[in-house]
């Protein structure tokens, strides 16, 4: 065994020795694609450059709020004697949801409107005497003017006719007194019915039946679902990609997968000095009521859209502290290729074209569906030739590259094929040792 490992590290070094006396006898310069020297050509894995559509989003995390909400107080003080609502329930405008102890308004409304029956009775009656002294009058009168009647006795029934009309007038405002304290009456009694103000859900319940309610105490909350807010703070560069009827996105972490779409409702006019930024008011449709207010969610607005795009994996994009950078496989001629073929023999490359790496300074504009960047040229014609749909970028093995390096690329799927297939012989290998 010993004898056999000595003799095959014995053949690898004589091999090495004699590669390495090869290369430098036959690369001692400089390649015309700027590799530098003569080194095998890199293996790397590549992938095509797809045209489609991209998004530029950007993203925020809020928390979620009713668009209508409203905590309701006592109007008067009493005991609680009925409670119709929960927390949870539905509600309609108008539904009364508890009642407040009626005693002492219900025998206010009933005084109010046995006033109001003595001051019609009594209107009835002033209305009687206002017609007996108009007839007395007119029947005075025409005596008076036939010389039957003293002017003193005609003065005297003048003035009862005078004082008949006030009566009834004075009848007709107290018939509006008693009018005026009845409804007095009627609105303290309603004032212990508590009722929905908005169709929506008890957000909570905060009495029971029989507690005192006091009117700087709240006895419900009351939430309407069907359209929820959230507000983001959005900075002074992206203020001006944002107006009000564009889309949003919002997603939460109880329904994952889930996407319910909204809109920027509203925009603030001004900034605030600290932050420098503004809020911009989100608007999200929830029929089903599955938003609750107090949820945290992640928003996206989408700043800008393109339908066509040039996308490739995002692995493909190297980034560094200055650039961002992709390296296109390029196909040349024997002339123009960086480094020569290894000699013939067991590691010999097969036959085929040439390629070599272009490296070609980018910027990430969006991204596209899945893990893909949207991509274009940081100086625009410099390298548009080679960065267009259908050409190949290096995603596995740029790391070690340069612009020019000599390069065998290989697809996704048959370097998956070609690992596998090593796989076996090294773990032979492994235990033949």
């Amino acid at each position: 065994m010993k004898t056999r490992l000595f003799t095959a590290l014995a053949a690898a070094l004589a091999g090495l020795l004699a590669a390495g006396c090869g290369d430098g006898a036959g690369t001692g310069g400089s390649s015309p694609g700027g590799s530098g020297s003569g080194m095998p050509p890199a293996v790397v894995t590549t992938a095509p450059v797809e045209q489609g559509a991209f998004s530029v989003d950007a993203r925020f995390v809020a928390t979620l709020q009713a668009k209508s909400a409203a905590d309701l107080y006592a109007r008067t003080s009493g005991p609680i004697v009925e409670v119709r609502a929960d927390s949870g329930d539905p509600v309609r405008t108008g539904q009364l949801l508890a009642r407040i102890q009626p005693d002492e308004a219900q025998t206010q409304v009933a005084q109010a409107r046995a006033a109001l029956r003595i001051a019609e009775a009594t209107l009835s009656q002033r209305q009687a005497n206002l017609e007996i002294a108009t007839a007395t009058a007119s029947r005075t009168e025409t005596l008076h003017r036939q010389d039957l009647v003293s002017q003193q006795d005609y003065d005297a029934v003048q003035a009862e006719l005078v004082g008949a009309r006030a009566q009834l007038e004075l009848a007709r405002a107290q018939i509006e007194q008693a009018r005026t304290t009845l409804s007095v009456a009627g609105l303290e009694l309603e004032k212990t019915r508590l009722v929905a103000p908005f169709d929506g859900f008890v957000g909570r319940r905060y009495l029971d039946l029989g507690d005192f309610a006091a009117t700087n105490r709240p006895l419900f909350s009351i939430v309407d679902l069907s359209t929820i807010v959230t507000t983001i703070s959005v900075t002074e560069k992206d203020a001006a990609r944002v107006h009000v009827g564009q889309g949003a996105r919002v997603t939460t972490e109880t329904y994952p997968g889930r996407v319910f779409e909204g809109q920027v409702a509203r925009m603030a006019s001004v900034f605030d000095p600290q932050t420098n930024t503004t809020e911009a008011e989100i608007e999200i449709d929830n029929p089903d009521a599955a938003l609750k207010p107090g949820m945290f969610a992640g928003v996206s607005v989408t700043f800008r859209t393109e339908p066509t795009a040039l996308l490739v994996p995002a692995s493909a994009v190297v980034e560094s502290e200055t650039e961002s950078h992709v390296f296109v496989a390029e196909r040349v001629s024997e002339e123009t290729a960086a480094g020569p073929r290894p000699a013939a023999g067991a590691d010999a490359a097969p036959a085929g074209p040439r390629w070599v790496a272009r490296k070609l300074t980018v910027r990430v504009v969006g991204a596209g569906s899945g893990d893909r960047a949207a991509i274009e040229l940081e100086a625009p014609g410099a390298g548009a030739d080679l960065l267009t749909a259908g050409a190949r970028v290096v995603v596995l093995g740029q790391q070690t590259l340069s612009d020019g390096a000599p390069i065998v690329p290989t697809e996704p799927a048959a370097a998956g094929r070609q690992s596998a297939a090593d796989a076996p012989e090294q773990t032979a290998e492994e235990n033949r040792s």
